[in-house]
């Protein structure tokens, strides 16, 4: 029995291995280590003296991620500002996410195609915005460690959680300020509204008259002081927003008003198909027609309703919170990113890749729910042939081949830009190395910086002076020479 469970967990850990090995095939595959874009900020923020803590020690320190200092010093003095080192970080928040989500189907007794359709998602390139954008890490991992969270709160609902696991529990809400960022938002929102869930009901085992409602309410503390610990630090930052309407939100909806419903549904649509997937859908490079977006979009929403649906009526909540979790996380961020980014007034931000990481997590809860849905009413069939029973389980399977077939033609199509998207870097690296020869218009261009030019060169003088990211890599250094 020890050997059979024993080959068990290799199997449940075959996916998770694979998946990295792919993601980490696709980042050396499309990437080229260059700074860029966000980074050009943080080098003219915090470099070259990257362990001055009057930096750190700031009113806003929390909306600045304090882990990314250390990360950041261990970076510049370790791997001369690496963002294939930071690119590294983002994947261990991959893999973090995936080792939890594993060990949760393990538990669970989780079926061959339900790993696989899990694996496709978890693992596909409709995020290779944040796996290539190295200043995203900490975002990832702060993911990663909510999803440990969410996990542990599992085996609180359930009863199994010892001391250790509750002490814990009632820390993380502070732990996860020092990586979350404006993410501790959407974290705080979704423990909130479970914790007063489970203040109702107990937990699992209130059915069992065994109920954790004071373990609930401590967690509902620390969360809330957290959340405005948070707020708190928040209220002295300096937000920039390029390209942002001055428009109000009441003046929007008065002269666009199908706009944020629009907006708001096309963020689901994201967690099927890549931004630039649809905008060269067909062979020939054609859009995918806005309806049919829109369609997609109406479609994954439906399908966060039937989750839900099918996690009330079955009888989940007596068993397990995690998949509700995931989905009113999932749901929570497409809320926030909503609300966040109507400013710009394109609904194109609403499939940006930027949010996929986030999404996707609502998108595991859906998958777990039908996973255990039709885990648990397959031994029912055979009994007893209930055919809306059936139609249930094939209708979840549905959902889950759609979801998983976008996602599969997205990273098709991601994989064939790997080339183009390296060889992007590489010219950006060629135009910092001979940044003089262009112009201060062309020069933003290439690096994807929209702001002031003067930050640009700024962080151009602090690398170069520093021998810093491209002017310390021996490849770049000759060919600067030769340029020379």
């Amino acid at each position: 029995m020890q050997f059979h469970e024993r080959i068990n967990k290799i199997k449940y850990g075959l996916i998770p291995v694979l998946g990295l090995l792919f993601l980490l095939w696709y980042v050396r595959s499309a990437g080229a280590d260059v700074v860029y874009s966000d980074y050009i900020r943080i080098i003219d923020d915090y470099l070259p003296d990257v362990t001055n803590l009057k930096r750190l020690l700031v009113p806003d320190i929390l909306t600045r991620i304090p882990a990314s200092f250390l990360a950041r010093a261990v970076n510049v003095r370790s791997f001369g500002l690496s963002v294939t080192f930071d690119r590294m970080l983002t994947l261990g928040g991959m893999g973090l996410i995936a080792l939890t989500l594993y060990i949760y189907m393990y538990r669970h007794k989780i079926g061959v195609f339900w790993q696989i359709v899990t694996g496709v998602v978890l693992f596909s390139l409709n995020k290779w915005e944040i796996l290539l954008n190295g200043t995203a890490w900490a975002h990832v991992v702060s993911f990663g460690l909510f999803f440990v969270n969410y996990q542990l709160l599992d085996l609180l609902w359930t009863g199994e959680a010892d001391a250790k696991q509750e002490l814990l529990l009632m820390l993380m809400p502070f732990l996860w300020l020092l990586f979350a960022g404006e993410y501790i938002a959407s974290y705080a929102c979704t423990m909130i509204l479970i914790s007063l869930l489970g203040i109702l009901t107990g937990g699992a085992n209130s059915w069992a008259g065994k109920g954790e409602k004071g373990m609930f309410c401590g967690i509902l503390a620390m969360t809330l002081a957290a959340l405005l610990l948070y707020m708190l630090s928040r209220h002295f930052a300096v937000w920039e927003h390029a390209g942002a309407t001055e428009m109000s939100l009441k003046d929007v909806i008065l002269t666009q008003p199908w706009f944020l419903p629009r907006f708001f549904v096309k963020t689901f649509a994201g967690t099927v198909l890549g931004q630039e997937t649809i905008q060269a859908f067909f062979p020939g490079g054609g859009a995918l027609p806005d309806a049919a977006v829109l369609a997609a979009g109406a479609l994954v929403l439906g399908a966060y309703v039937f989750a839900l649906v099918l996690y009330f009526t079955g009888d989940m909540l007596e068993k397990t919170v995690f998949p509700l979790i995931l989905l009113v996380s999932g749901l929570m961020n497409h809320v926030l990113v909503t609300v966040g980014r109507w400013i710009f007034l394109s609904e194109s931000y609403a499939l940006s890749s930027r949010y996929a990481g986030q999404f996707m997590i609502g998108i595991l809860g859906m998958l777990l729910v039908f996973a255990l849905y039709c885990k648990e009413h397959k031994r029912v069939q055979r009994r007893a042939a209930q055919r809306r029973k059936k139609r249930l389980m094939a209708a979840a399977a549905a959902a889950a081949v759609f979801i998983a077939a976008g996602n599969c033609y997205t990273t098709y199509q991601e994989i064939r830009k790997a080339p183009y998207r390296e060889a992007n870097y590489e010219n950006m690296a060629a135009a910092l190395l001979s940044y003089s020869d262009y112009t201060e218009e062309d020069l933003c261009r290439v690096m994807e910086w929209h702001k002031d030019p003067a930050v640009l060169y700024r962080a151009i003088g602090i690398l170069e002076e520093n021998r810093l990211n491209v002017f310390r890599m021996p490849v770049f250094e000759e060919a600067a020479d030769n340029a020379g």
